[in-house]
């Protein structure tokens, strides 16, 4: 259990003191920033709780996402795969565990509704709550749940684990973009975007160089539409100080946000920077 888990060291540490001492919360918010490893801790620490390996099968746990049809979590979904259920008693474990991600897409309608079962909770359930932006959530949720904050894991982490365990070397500025999340890094490469994060380095390259004509023919290696190459380029702008610049990237991004031509929105940005870089 955690084996596999790569850094947030203290945070494992404290659940497995809880579940060897049994003194387990009733409701967890496990909070930080996308892909750092949040859920996965979470889906350890069920296991855990319901002392089994695979929570698949298991008639005790209930894993609860937002559809991706809807823009919350909503009243409906919350007092069907919740509300109405917790007070069944658990079928072959002494605990019941909720996994809720996303947390902070509960609308307020739901989160009242959750609220009256966090506040008289049944001995047996665990929910524990994902959320990035613990700012959507009530203060009357806050204050009923355990909160543990999650960071990212550190470069040198990052960068050993996509080595040792996916064969991957990425450059020390890729990695530092990554920001510790394992999760980022592993959706790039399942959807075959690195390969664009290195042709922005190299269009970085021909931007410093004010080369107009290879900087443009890079561009057509680079999909833009996906934002995350444009972060990067705006990253990679920053991190070598040319702040000046940084200002036509996020105008090429509310652009193409804003349905602009592709072509003449990228163009215009490739343009302005080699101007004043």
């Amino acid at each position: 259990m955690f084996e596999e888990i790569i850094g947030h060291e203290e945070q494992i540490e404290m659940l497995k003191g809880s579940l060897k001492t049994k003194s387990i919360s009733h409701a967890y918010l496990f909070s930080g920033k996308k892909g750092i490893g949040k859920c996965t801790v979470a889906f350890e620490f069920a296991k855990g709780i319901l002392n089994i390996d695979n929570l698949a099968s298991c008639p005790d746990f209930k894993y609860i996402c937002k559809n991706e049809e809807k823009r919350d979590l909503v009243i409906e979904q919350i007092r069907k795969e919740i509300i109405d259920d917790v007070y069944i008693a658990p079928a072959s474990s002494q605990k019941k565990v909720y996994i809720i991600d996303d947390a902070e897409s509960i609308n307020i309608a739901a989160q009242n509704a959750l609220l009256k079962t966090l506040e008289e909770p049944p001995k047996y359930i665990v929910i524990i709550l994902i959320a990035q932006n613990v700012n959507n959530l009530l203060t009357t949720i806050l204050s009923r749940v355990n909160t543990i904050n999650f960071d990212g894991i550190s470069s040198d982490k990052l960068k050993r684990y996509l080595h040792k365990r996916l064969n991957i070397s990425l450059s020390d500025s890729i990695i530092d973009f990554l920001n510790g999340s394992i999760g980022l890094a592993v959706n790039l490469i399942e959807e075959s975007k690195l390969e664009e994060l290195k042709e922005v380095e190299l269009l970085y390259d021909k931007l410093v160089g004010k080369n107009d004509i290879e900087s443009l023919l890079c561009t057509s290696n680079i999909n833009f539409n996906n934002l995350i190459n444009l972060e990067y380029l705006e990253y990679m702008l920053y991190l070598n100080g040319k702040y000046f610049c940084v200002k036509f990237v996020e105008k090429a991004r509310n652009r193409l946000k804003n349905n602009g031509n592709y072509d003449i929105v990228i163009d215009n940005m490739i343009l302005k920077i080699i101007d004043h870089i």
